[in-house]
C-alpha cells in the first residue's frame, strides 16, 4: 500500500478525511507543535518499559551503527584537520535541524526525514544546515563573502528515513561536508575556484594520505547560466590542474531540483564516495542571484565499510 493510501485509510478510521487539511489551515505551526508535542506525551504515558524494548526491536532508527566509534572518530578528525588546514573552517552542527531544512530549498521529499516537535527534523544533511547558518550570517552581517569566499566544513551524524537495501546503507551515518559561498565574480571565477578548492581537498585526502587512486566525474546538470560551455570551462580548468587524474564527463545535461549546472563525484576503487555540486540555496534564502555556493559531501562509514582506509 503506497504512502497516500496508508494515510488516506488512517484519516478514514478517525472520522475526518480532511482532518490534515484542517489543522494547517487553522492551526500556526507553533500551534501544531505544541498538539504534536501533547500527542507524543499522550502515547508515552500509554507505554511499558516492556513496550519499549519490543518497539526498539523493531525500530531500525534507534539501532546503534555496527562499527567501531573510535576508528569512525579517527577519521572525522583527520578530515577536519585536513579541511581546517586547506581553509575551510569547522563547524559543530546541531543534531537537530529545522523542520523542511532539506524539502523547502532542496526540493527533498519530507518522508525520507526524520520529523519532529518544536519545529525540528532530525539532521538529515549537514550541507543543508550549513546552507541557513552561512544565509544567517550574511544575513546579519556576521559573515562577509564579499571580498573573499566563506569556506566551512562539518561532521555529523545524520540520519535518513529511505529505506535502502545492502550492508553499506544504514537509516544513520556519518558524513563530512565542504560548502564555499562566494559572489558571482563574472566568468565563472567563482566557481572555478570553489570547484577546484573543494576537488584538490578530496585529492589530497583519498590520494595523497589514504594512497588510493582517484577518478573524477562531471555530470551535467541544468538551471545554470551558459549550458554545455559552462561545464567544458569547469573541464578544462581542472585538465589544466590535474592532468595526471582521471577525469570523465557526461555532458549530457538533466534538469533537477538540488545541483545546478554540475554534480561533481570523487570515485575511489569503484566507490562513488563524494557528490557534490553547486545549489542555489543561498539565493533562495537571501533573495540575491549574485550568492553562490558548492557543497560536497564525503561517506566516512563507507570508508570503513569498504576497506578504503586499509
Amino acid at each position: 500500500m503506497d504512502q497516500s493510501a496508508i494515510i488516506r485509510k488512517i484519516l478514514k478510521k478517525a472520522g475526518n478525511e480532511n482532518l490534515i487539511n484542517e489543522l494547517t489551515a487553522r492551526l500556526s505551526q507553533s500551534e501544531l507543535s505544541s498538539l504534536l508535542m501533547a500527542l507524543a506525551k499522550e502515547m508515552t504515558n500509554n507505554n511499558t518499559p516492556g513496550d519499549l524494548l519490543n518497539k526498539y526491536a523493531a525500530n531500525r532508527f534507534a539501532k546503534p551503527s555496527k562499527l567501531n566509534p573510535i576508528e569512525v572518530k579517527k577519521v572525522e578528525i583527520a578530515m577536519l584537520e585536513m579541511a581546517a588546514a586547506s581553509g575551510f573552517s569547522p563547524l559543530l552542527l546541531s543534531p537537530a535541524s529545522l523542520l523542511g531544512s532539506c524539502s523547502v530549498i532542496a526540493k527533498v521529499d519530507q518522508n525520507n526525514v526524520i520529523s519532529g516537535t518544536r519545529g525540528l527534523e532530525l539532521l538529515p544533511d549537514s550541507t543543508n544546515m550549513l546552507a541557513i547558518y552561512l544565509a544567517d550570517g550574511l544575513k546579519n552581517k556576521t559573515l562577509d563573502n564579499t571580498s573573499a569566499p566563506v569556506h566551512l566544513s562539518a561532521t555529523c551524524r545524520v540520519t535518513r528515513g529511505q529505506l535502502f537495501r545492502g550492508d553499506n546503507f544504514v537509516p544513520h551515518f556519518s558524513l563530512f561536508s565542504l560548502v564555499s559561498s562566494g559572489k558571482d565574480t563574472g566568468s565563472y571565477g567563482f566557481e572555478k575556484a570553489a570547484l577546484a578548492r573543494q576537488v584538490e581537498f578530496y585529492l589530497s585526502y583519498f590520494g595523497g594520505r589514504l594512497g588510493q587512486a582517484i577518478e573524477i566525474k562531471l555530470n551535467a546538470r541544468g538551471g545554470y547560466p551558459d549550458g554545455g560551455g559552462f561545464i567544458d570551462r569547469l573541464c578544462s580548468h581542472l585538465r589544466g590542474l590535474y592532468p595526471g587524474v582521471t577525469l570523465t564527463v557526461n555532458p549530457e545535461a538533466s534538469d533537477n531540483s538540488y545541483y545546478q549546472g554540475v554534480n561533481f563525484k570523487i570515485v575511489v576503487k569503484q566507490v562513488p564516495i563524494v557528490d557534490g555540486g553547486f545549489v542555489d540555496w543561498t539565493q533562495k534564502l537571501l533573495g540575491n542571484k549574485k550568492e553562490r555556493l558548492l557543497i560536497s559531501g564525503a561517506g566516512i562509514d563507507l570508508q570503513l565499510l569498504t576497506g578504503m582506509l586499509a
